[in-house]
């Protein structure tokens, strides 16, 4: 089955859906799940902690909702930054897609692909749908957040001030800011351009190395050697260029968070949001292909979704949604259907059945774990995913949630006996 549009959502998008139009949420659309999706709901968890209440009444709801089915945590920002300053990230071969890092490329025969272990991203998520919050917020939540705390906007606006000087004139608009944030970068020094961005986004034990290779390179052009820097330096040269005007008003300390957003822009094809800033600003700096979907509109539509699947008769519903809901409905006034054919146009070519006779299933799980672990595996150098024959991550799920059962009773019990 496809996976769905590979989507990015922030708390404010997935605070507006009930359990069962997550469900609905997560069988349609490959969830990008950032830190910072963690980061803003373990702020509440704070508050609960203080207010003497349980963690269960505040973001427990929310650990329910996320999606597991078909959701893959993305790396951290700083993380992807240091990979592409490093040369072990290419950003021109993920657009659209996560940044998982850490994947074993292996090889069994003609039969190439990746598998990738649980990283701190992965465990994290792991750790937050078994609703373990304090061990989520203990391990990693706290030190996500203290890094994007650590940017002093007002300190931020005094270095670009300083550094680039204020004669380039005032952002008549945001869509102005934008193109004048690029018009900078285009005619600044590169090897001072790079290593001032390096500092301003918090990567400065990297300065001197990276300088030295791209030198040593013989200063290749900024937007092809490093674009991932690029792209975030953009974003914060922008926010420079309007917080001193009035064209964001309000501006709060949340904005840490929403701000470091749209870092994330490039690894999912549609992000959705409620949040005003992110209506405004995520426009922007989407590349031609994604899309931006306000999370009113998303939930308009999951819930459409709801009330057309729960009026199916009991005997297709028992099938699970692996039978009825393989894919969106074909009529194309459900905002989901449009977007799975912008992003996976060839969804309405007939599919093969669901339900794999047992002897099947068994032989094809049997080939994953010898695939996964065979003693004969050897190294490969493709890191190009579309390439491989197959990728292999580990993943704990609900069979049932809300009102929905993912697969029939009968794969049910298949599954769980498969797991003794």
């Amino acid at each position: 089955m496809p996976g769905g549009p590979k989507l990015i959502f922030d708390k404010s998008s997935l605070e507006s859906v009930n359990l069962d139009e997550a469900v609905l949420l997560d069988e349609f659309y490959s969830s990008v799940i950032t830190p910072l999706f963690f980061v803003e709901c373990l702020a509440d968890l704070e508050k609960t902690i203080r207010s003497k209440s349980t963690p269960e009444q505040l973001v427990g709801s929310l650990a329910d909702r996320t999606p597991e089915a078909q959701a893959v945590s993305t790396a951290f920002h700083l993380d992807a930054l240091r990979a592409e300053l490093s040369g072990q990230f290419d950003l021109s071969k993920m657009i659209g897609k996560p940044y998982v890092p850490g994947g074993k490329a292996v090889q069994l025969g003609d039969h190439k692909g990746m598998i990738f272990k649980q990283t701190k991203e992965e465990e994290a998520l792991q750790r937050w749908t078994a609703r373990e919050f304090l061990q989520v917020e203990r391990q990693l939540a706290k030190w996500w957040r203290r890094s994007l705390m650590a940017v002093d906007f007002n300190a931020m606006v005094t270095a670009v001030v300083h550094e680039i000087g204020w004669h380039w004139r005032k952002p008549k608009s945001l869509q102005d800011a934008r193109q004048l944030a690029d018009i900078i970068i285009d005619h600044m020094d590169p090897e001072w351009l790079l290593g001032f961005g390096i500092d301003l986004l918090g990567a400065s034990e990297a300065k001197e190395w990276v300088l030295k290779d791209w030198i040593a390179r013989r200063r290749p052009a900024l937007r092809q050697r490093y674009p991932y820097f690029i792209f975030m330096l953009s974003i914060n040269l922008f926010f420079c260029l309007v917080l001193p005007t009035q064209l964001l008003r309000n501006v709060k300390p949340s904005h840490h968070v929403d701000l470091a957003y749209l870092y994330y822009l490039p690894f999912c094809q549609v992000f959705t949001s409620k949040d005003n800033f992110h209506v405004q600003i995520v426009p922007l700096f989407l590349f031609p292909d994604q899309t931006f979907v306000n999370g009113i509109e998303l939930k308009e539509d999951l819930k459409k979704l709801d009330e057309l699947y729960s009026g199916l008769p009991e005997s297709e519903l028992r099938q699970g949604l692996t039978h009825f809901a393989r894919h969106p409905p074909e009529d194309a006034a459900f905002l989901t259907t449009q977007l799975w054919d912008r992003y996976l146009p060839r969804w309405r070519e007939p599919q093969p059945a669901a339900d794999l006779d047992p002897q099947l299933q068994k032989a094809l799980l049997d080939t994953i774990k010898k695939l996964s672990e065979s003693p004969e595996l050897r190294p490969h150098n493709e890191r190009d995913m579309t390439k491989l024959d197959y990728v292999s991550m580990e993943r704990k799920i609900h069979l049932r949630k809300g009102k929905w059962r993912r697969y029939s009773e009968d794969m049910e019990r298949r599954i769980i006996e498969s797991q003794r």
